[in-house]
């Protein structure tokens, strides 16, 4: 099926056609939340606008293949936490993922692309947007700040390594819009809190090449454990590993011995940097792609469930359910009817 694609000549316009391709519609509005949803594929929730500050979070399932060219100037501070799902930048052809399960922060500035997502891809996550010249021109000055304090920071470029208190503000606030009572204070108020968290010593610490030795102290129980660039290098190999064999049956430790790392520092370091265990990440890519199976393959569950790597049919059964809230029939006949609705 044949990628489509539209073009957007705003932030506004690039989120309006998100919503549209996604299949994901407009709700309601109410208290300054704005809700998209569809009953089959998962629901979005917006607060705030492009033009200052905007948080949002979503929980949903892409149906198909789409693109958007967004051709106009975009420049944000952006944080967020990705729980699922890998979106794609589209250059010279070729499709190349841009963002994967983590946490991340990153100062945008850029004037034209082509932003990808695939189908049957599950997504999950909460993400924080300061816009870049409400920044500079408003927030900064109104706290003695100055976009110069930035420079150790290179512009398009995701870190995803952050300081635990960051990822703490955006898990509060990610419990605010779940229970809906984000107000534009509060929004206002973590923006400055997470521009000073971003500013502190421990962050620049954790930017800078003399903190590289150990990047961060993580929590292992009652443990504590360093963690350092090498043993992140690891981490991010394993995650790769993953991705590229996530139907094999690959225990945390076999994949600490394959990459040399310890099993504490893998299963707690893993959790720290993706936000998520190694076995729900790879879960995920196995539940993704066996959803897309039942959908467009003739396939048997029994043979669905041993092409994403479990050899119990009943083991299959239970995890798609614990994944969707739906067992793979139901699943199956829910899709269908949507379908054949449209």
């Amino acid at each position: 099926m044949e990628m489509k694609s539209e073009i957007a000549h705003s932030s506004t316009e690039y989120q309006k056609l998100f919503h549209k391709l996604a299949r994901i519609k407009y709700v309601n509005e109410e208290d300054g939340f704005t809700i998209y949803k569809n009953d089959s594929l998962g629901t979005i929730v917006s607060y705030g606008n492009p033009d200052t500050i905007q948080c949002g979070i979503g929980d949903y399932l892409i149906e198909d293949d789409f693109s958007i060219e967004y051709q106009y100037d975009t420049q944000f501070l952006h944080f967020g936490i990705i729980y699922a799902g890998v979106t794609y930048s589209v250059k010279d052809g070729d499709i190349i993922a841009q963002s994967i399960p983590s946490s991340f922060m990153s100062l945008e500035k850029m004037d034209r692309g082509i932003g990808a997502w695939r189908a049957k891809q599950h997504f999950k996550g909460i993400e924080f947007s300061i816009n870049y010249d409400y920044l500079v021109n408003s927030l900064l000055p109104t706290i003695g700040r100055s976009i110069s304090e930035f420079s150790f920071f290179r512009i398009n470029t995701r870190y995803t390594i952050l300081i635990p208190e960051i990822t703490a503000v955006l898990s509060k606030l990610e419990g605010y819009m779940q229970n809906r009572i984000m107000t534009e204070h509060i929004a206002q108020a973590a923006a400055v809190e997470l521009v000073e968290l971003l500013l502190s010593p421990p962050s620049r610490k954790l930017f800078s090449a003399e903190g590289d030795k150990s990047l961060r102290t993580i929590k292992a129980g009652a443990r504590d454990i360093k963690i350092n660039s090498e043993d992140l290098r690891k981490i991010n190999q394993v995650h790769e590993i993953i991705m590229s064999s996530a139907y094999e049956f690959k225990t945390i430790p076999m994949l600490a011995q394959e990459v040399g790392i310890s099993e504490q520092k893998l299963k707690y370091g893993f959790l720290d940097y993706y936000k998520q265990t190694i076995w729900d990440f790879q879960n995920n890519i196995r539940m993704s792609r066996a959803a897309w199976l039942i959908l467009n393959d003739s396939d048997t569950f029994e043979e669905i469930s041993k092409a994403v790597g479990y050899h119990s049919q009943t083991a299959f059964y239970n995890a798609f359910k614990k994944w969707c809230g739906l067992s793979p029939g139901a699943f199956k006949k829910l899709q269908k009817s949507h379908r054949e609705s449209l």
